[in-house]
């Protein structure tokens, strides 16, 4: 298994080529359960997973860096540093974080892997959306989820949307046109050429009589990438949109 070592936030890490994860993970879907007792019980889980996964690197980072200073015990401290990675790679994958990577890594023609997966990526969009306040505790992330939530938008613009989530995909455009900005909220925008086939460009419409000037602005910006599919929005094309309005 391919190991690279990098200097991160949080000290020496592994990369590693994962192998893709297994197991059940239909208990993430209760991140975003209305039931708040589900909710907070999924929420739980997830956390002790996390804290778990980030004890295991810890020690990880303090064996590499034993190992890396040390001219004895070279063996003995190899044995224990395959141990906490291998330790560390299986805790993270029962968190989201798994299935999430799983996601990133499949190849642009598999196809098969990228819809297997897709389902959870929009899980991470949804959780975010819906209970922000849950998704941004600390208790919650071990890497940027800003940087997390911006590559699943990247990815399913490169690689487009199975069917079973684009009424899902929808939604969470329209929930961004509607709430005040969040970052890399603006990503959704590429998103539309893939949802053309969708009621969404019916209910933008709607958004461009809404009582909130930007929201209208919003809406008929998207309406405008919808008409211009070979064009690909970028935040620098909304502010020139914007001034040519002016």
């Amino acid at each position: 298994m391919p190991v690279a070592y990098l200097l991160g936030a949080r000290g020496w890490q592994a990369a590693v080529v994962f192998a893709e994860p297994r197991g059940d993970y239909s208990w993430l879907f209760d991140l975003v359960a209305v039931d708040p007792i589900v909710r907070r019980q999924a929420l739980a889980r997830h956390q002790a997973l996390l804290a778990a996964a980030s004890d295991a690197l810890h020690l990880s980072n303090g064996l590499w860096a034993a190992h890396y200073r040390s001219r004895s015990s070279q063996a003995r401290l190899a044995a224990a540093l395959d141990s906490a990675r291998a330790d560390f790679r299986w805790r993270e994958d029962q968190t989201i974080y798994g299935p999430f990577r799983a996601f990133r890594d499949a190849s642009d023609e598999d196809r098969a892997g990228h819809a297997r997966w897709a389902p959870i990526a929009a899980l991470y969009l949804r959780w975010e959306t819906e209970y922000p306040e849950e998704w941004d505790a600390p208790e919650s992330w071990m890497w940027s989820r800003w940087g997390t939530k911006e590559t699943v938008l990247r990815h399913f613009n490169r690689r487009g949307l199975p069917e079973v989530i684009k009424p899902e995909i929808a939604e969470l455009t329209l929930a961004a046109l509607r709430r005040p900005y969040r970052c890399k909220d603006w990503l959704y925008a590429s998103l539309v050429r893939h949802l053309h086939d969708s009621p969404l460009l019916h209910e933008v419409e709607m958004l461009t009589l809404a009582d909130d000037p930007l929201v209208q602005l919003r809406a008929q910006f998207i309406l405008q990438v919808a008409a211009h599919p070979e064009q690909t929005p970028t935040r620098t094309s909304w502010r020139r949109w914007l001034d040519a309005r002016t």
